[in-house]
């Protein structure tokens, strides 16, 4: 599979608007003076990257507590592009608005994303239980909401924060500090081997009783640790099941080949996603 390293003109692309937790995560993974563009979705992303070898996309993939975003499985599916780089992203919740201080007794109107509410549950119910919950596309529309109305709060990230020149007043009230995003860089093609790397694949075989079971032993011969495996119905052939595996190794260390030709035999298709390196 071709290599290609960065180029110093890339375009990074992520799920906007502007001060997404996408947007900074991406600023995480680049060096300062990338060319940050916002798309308005998971499938604009893709197709822009499809384009160049010199576009790279940075998409949420999975959350701790609301599990695998379908609209990425999809799209690593529907397109010839590969995962580059995983980042795990501790998400942040922060209670802010236009006003210099904040009296929570007096806050009547607050917004946010639908999932932010919800990971923030036990902390508004304890702090502003009466608060009406105005939903927001994104936690950067809620910011961007809340710098024109000085009665409305909103909870953002620290980086929206400082985009609509607002006031922070609590940091971290999300109800749990493990709550993380894992976010995938996709590109064109293939990088070198780093110091921690996983692969990923997709795997196609006959609909039948023993399926998982069969293609669980391999890993279990080579002593290769499986990290994330999810099924699901293939969304081309209904006689076949589509399953998706996440491992530790570089595609071509000796035992990540022996056992991509273990999987290969026993599978109708058998497609490398990426194999790429973990940043933290």
């Amino acid at each position: 599979m071709p290599k290609k390293p960065y180029n110093p003109l890339m375009k990074i692309f992520f799920l906007g608007p502007e001060g997404t937790n996408s947007d900074l995560a991406a600023r995480n993974i680049f060096k300062d003076g990338a060319d940050y563009i916002p798309l308005p979705s998971i499938e604009d992303i893709f197709e822009k990257v499809a384009m160049s070898h010199s576009y790279y996309g940075v998409i949420p993939f999975e959350n701790s507590y609301q599990g695998v975003i379908n609209s990425s499985l999809n799209c690593l599916i529907d397109y010839d592009l590969k995962i580059l780089k995983e980042f795990n992203f501790s998400v942040s919740h922060n209670l802010c608005s236009l006003n210099e201080n904040c009296d929570l007794s007096t806050i009547k109107k607050i917004t946010s994303h639908p999932q932010v509410f919800g990971q923030c549950t036990n902390w508004m119910r304890n702090n502003i239980p009466d608060a009406e919950k105005i939903v927001a596309t994104s936690t950067a529309e809620a910011a961007s909401q809340a710098a024109k109305d000085k009665d409305l709060f909103c909870i953002a990230n620290s980086y929206a924060i400082k985009i609509f020149n607002l006031h922070t007043h609590l940091e971290n009230i999300q109800d749990s500090n493990n709550n993380k995003t894992r976010f995938l860089v996709i590109g064109k093609s293939i990088e070198e081997k780093s110091d921690q790397n996983k692969t990923s694949v997709m795997i196609n075989i006959a609909d039948k009783p023993g399926s998982l079971m069969s293609i669980l032993q391999p890993f279990t011969e080579l002593n290769i640790n499986m990290t994330r495996i999810e099924t699901r119905p293939s969304r081309n052939n209904e006689y076949l099941h589509t399953f998706f595996i996440d491992f530790e190794g570089y595609y071509e260390d000796e035992v990540v080949i022996k056992l991509l030709e273990m999987l290969e035999e026993m599978s109708e298709e058998l497609r490398i996603i990426g194999s790429y390196s973990v940043l933290n």
